[in-house]
């Protein structure tokens, strides 16, 4: 790359070599220099404390958010009652067994799908009754792993 400089009225004719290299050739005017680049360490990134909450304008409203809820067209006939896999995968854990009482968003197993562990969830609150999974099993799309029959 080569420029024309002017530093406190002196105009030089400078040429910067490959930016990639360790040293870098520079040439003022003809003269040879050596650059050897240093590097710095990056800046530290230094967030403020918070000391006090976030002041929303008076005319902001607050939203809620919505919670998932299986709808009819996610449930298969036949498996209202059951967790049934998401994704195909390896069972890693189970976490209930026939008898136990389980509430809404409790982790009942652990499915391992492409090295991500994917926590399933008892999307009702009830007693298991039925348990079909063991660790280590390969399980399908859709397929019911644990039955969990709603109380009354």
């Amino acid at each position: 790359m080569k420029m024309k400089l002017s530093v406190e009225g002196k105009t030089f004719e400078v040429q910067v070599g490959d930016l990639t290299a360790n040293p870098i050739i520079v040439m003022i005017d003809e003269e040879r220099l050596e650059v050897w680049p240093v590097e710095e360490p990056a800046p530290a990134i230094v967030t403020p404390p918070v000391t006090s909450p976030v002041a929303f304008p008076k005319h902001s409203a607050r939203v809620p958010v919505p919670v998932w809820k299986p709808r009819k067209t996610d449930v298969l006939p036949g498996t209202e009652n059951s967790v049934i896999a998401p994704i195909p995968g390896v069972i890693v854990e189970v976490n209930v067994a026939v008898g136990d009482h389980v509430v809404y968003g409790q982790v009942v197993c652990l499915l391992e799908a492409m090295k991500m562990r994917n926590p399933l969830r008892a999307a009702k609150p009830g007693i298991v009754t039925e348990v079909k999974i063991k660790p280590g099993q390969h399980v399908h799309y859709h397929e019911p792993l644990i039955v969990i029959m709603p109380e009354s």
